[in-house]
């Protein structure tokens, strides 16, 4: 899918988010399972972000008592199903991407016919979280999980199916017999979107590939006493559900720089054409002279890219050798072979 940048443009403004990382979100399809408080609380921060594809599953209709805490309805859309409502939201909110509503249960047959990048677990029962962990580990896929319980919140990533790596069943050996949902136990609608918006917040950690969101990784909530811990699970290698993984899998590593940087002496002996992605602000400043040059703006890179030349070396510049880090790397994640940055500091 293409980008609109301007949408993107503030969170490409984070130094540690590259254009090829925006494309990284566009490419993905998540399975959301559960339209709930915890869907309805992540849902808008994964359309806002670009991720690219996202498949909402939930048979469940809106009920007035639902509305305290599943804030992306109406009281006038009772019901109404919440895959359907959810996924109009998400693409009025982006229309950009492409959302998908289905109002049932997510099955086997669903994940044999779609790949799937990760699952995201907003269901509210522990059958639910069993079915999908078990998925999870026979069709190779990350699922992260939450749940909400009066006061408490609990999150984890998990990748089961890899060797290194542990399953939901690592950290809950025998489900509880005696807990209760929302409707019975009773919740103060901020746990649940407290909860939702850590979980995205996880999830978007994760594809982006930082550190500090790999498997295992489980946060626990104590939202009346304002408390939060991390705690870093190791696979239990007695799993029943997945001791016997074998596959060697990583998460998505961050993006490194690895496009050649030259200077100005280098680039003059060979064939090329710089492209300047500065503001025109900044180039009225500090013109560079050049024949061969292009202004494009980075935040139009995704838009123009195709009218830059396959066959000619592209020497992207800027004025602190960042922006046109990203718009290298964009570049590179399409295919374009002859790009390298120009050092700002040797023109």
């Amino acid at each position: 899918m293409s980008l609109a940048p301007e949408r993107y443009k503030r969170q490409l403004a984070l130094p540690d988010i590259t254009l090829a990382d925006q494309q990284r979100l566009a490419e993905t399809h998540i399975a959301m399972i559960g339209a709930g408080g915890l869907g309805c609380a992540a849902l808008p921060y994964l359309a806002a972000a670009g991720v690219g594809h996202i498949s909402i599953y939930d048979d469940d209709n809106v009920s007035r008592s639902n509305l305290h805490r599943q804030t992306l309805y109406k009281d006038s859309q009772i019901g109404s199903n919440k895959a359907e409502l959810a996924a109009q939201y998400a693409r009025d909110l982006n229309p950009e991407i492409q959302v998908d509503a289905y109002p049932k249960r997510f099955g086997d047959g669903d994940i044999n016919r779609v790949r799937f990048d990760i699952l995201f677990d907003g269901s509210d029962n522990f059958e639910t979280k069993t079915f999908l962990n078990t998925l999870s580990i026979k069709h190779e896929v990350p699922l992260i999980s939450a749940s909400v319980n009066q006061w408490q919140g609990q999150i984890g990533y998990f990748a089961g199916f890899a060797k290194d790596y542990p399953c939901y069943h690592c950290l809950f050996p025998e489900l509880p017999g005696d807990a209760r949902n929302c409707n019975e136990a009773g919740i103060l609608g901020t746990s649940a979107g407290l909860t939702g918006m850590y979980q995205v917040h996880l999830l978007l950690l994760a594809l982006l590939g930082k550190k500090t969101a790999h498997p295992g990784t489980v946060l626990t909530f104590d939202f009346a006493g304002m408390r939060m811990q991390t705690l870093h699970l190791k696979k239990d290698k007695t799993c029943p559900h997945c001791k016997d993984a074998e596959i060697d899998w990583a998460p998505q590593k961050e993006t490194q720089d690895m496009v050649e940087m030259i200077s100005m002496t280098e680039l003059s002996e060979k064939e090329h054409i710089i492209v300047d992605v500065r503001r025109d602000d900044e180039i009225a400043v500090d013109p560079i002279v050049s024949d061969n040059l292009i202004h494009m703006e980075v935040s139009t890179v995704p838009k123009r890219h195709e009218e830059l030349p396959r066959d000619k070396l592209l020497a992207f510049v800027c004025a602190g050798n960042v922006r046109s880090v990203q718009a290298a790397e964009y570049l590179q994640g399409l295919g374009y072979d002859n790009v390298i940055v120009l050092d700002k500091f040797s023109v």
